[in-house]
């Protein structure tokens, strides 16, 4: 599901993960909001981002360019959540992250000016938030080395 505040989408610039940037994914998008069957844009800047955190979750962030205010971070539990770009649309490109487990539906715009990354960063977030991370990666990162117990796995992840 997803936590932490209620605006989601932001802009989104696709940058390959360097070695001081936790970002698996990242791009320009702007937020769009869903009335009455019609989504409307936002006009401010973001940037979307998706990291994991040492715990192994995934987390999906919305950062105003102008500010550089982190205005959400959601947290998406694995195999909760889809994005995908909305097909028949008459102005720009569309995308939604909708979750499983509720009727949750965000919407964003894109800001990025070419179109040659849409699939791969549609499939990308995909393989992040619907991949479970191992146990052993959460026994890795705890410092327990992964031969935690059950019990203690089950007590670093609450």
């Amino acid at each position: 599901m997803w936590r932490r505040g209620s605006s989601f989408f932001a802009g989104f610039v696709h940058r390959i993960t360097g070695a001081g940037n936790r970002h698996l994914v990242e791009f320009c998008a702007g937020r769009m909001n869903l009335v009455n069957k019609m989504v409307h844009p936002e006009n401010r800047k973001r940037l979307v981002y998706v990291y994991q955190a040492e715990n192994g979750l995934i987390h999906i962030c919305w950062k105003n360019r102008t500010t550089g205010n982190v205005e959400d971070d959601l947290i998406v539990f694995p195999d909760d959540g889809e994005f995908k770009k909305i097909e028949n649309v008459n102005n720009g490109r569309v995308f939604l992250l909708k979750f499983k487990s509720s009727s949750r539906r965000l919407f964003l715009w894109m800001q990025e000016p070419k179109t040659d990354k849409d699939e791969e960063w549609c499939r990308r977030i995909n393989e992040l938030i619907n991949n479970s991370p191992s146990s052993n990666n959460l026994g890795e990162r705890s410092g327990r080395g992964g031969n935690g117990s059950d019990n203690g796995d089950l007590q670093y992840i609450m």
